[in-house]
């Protein structure tokens, strides 16, 4: 019996080990995968649908350029109730992002929030001095009461 019990763990020893070196590589492999993620996140050409810029913003909470696209995204498919928020997101990481603040301005002035929709473009023009835009927004917006 006892020979028996060896001869079986000098046969699955091997195996054991195996085993554990394959559970290995696969944990250094999907390690490596979200690097990768990110790389092709990097490509601007790989940003142009929603779908795409929501996975790398969940591999990059943080970065504004990618809360801005996304943001865009959703306006552009009529979509301003989730694009407000991340442009918020955007401007709590970077409130001097001139575009980032005209861009809530207008859904702020669309939705009718004329008070808000004017410190954004105030906040805009701040920023961007020279560009129209926000001078626009500012003067769409009028004055508060």
């Amino acid at each position: 019996m006892a020979v028996t019990a060896r001869r079986a763990v000098a046969v699955l020893w091997p195996l054991a080990l195996l085993a554990l070196s394959v559970a290995t590589f696969r944990q250094s492999v999907d390690r490596a995968r979200p690097d990768a993620a990110l790389a092709a996140c990097a490509d601007d050409a790989a940003k142009r649908d929603t779908a795409t810029l929501e996975r790398c913003l969940a591999l990059d909470p943080g970065d504004v350029g990618l809360l801005a696209d996304l943001g865009a995204a959703y306006e552009t498919a009529g979509r301003a109730d989730r694009a407000e928020p991340l442009y918020r997101r955007a401007l709590a990481i970077d409130p001097r992002d001139g575009d980032v603040h005209l861009r809530l301005g207008r859904i702020l002035l669309a939705r009718g929030d004329r008070a808000g929709a004017r410190t954004e473009g105030e906040a805009a023009l701040r920023w961007q001095p020279g560009s129209a835009a926000p001078r626009d927004l500012v003067s769409a917006a009028g004055s508060t009461p």
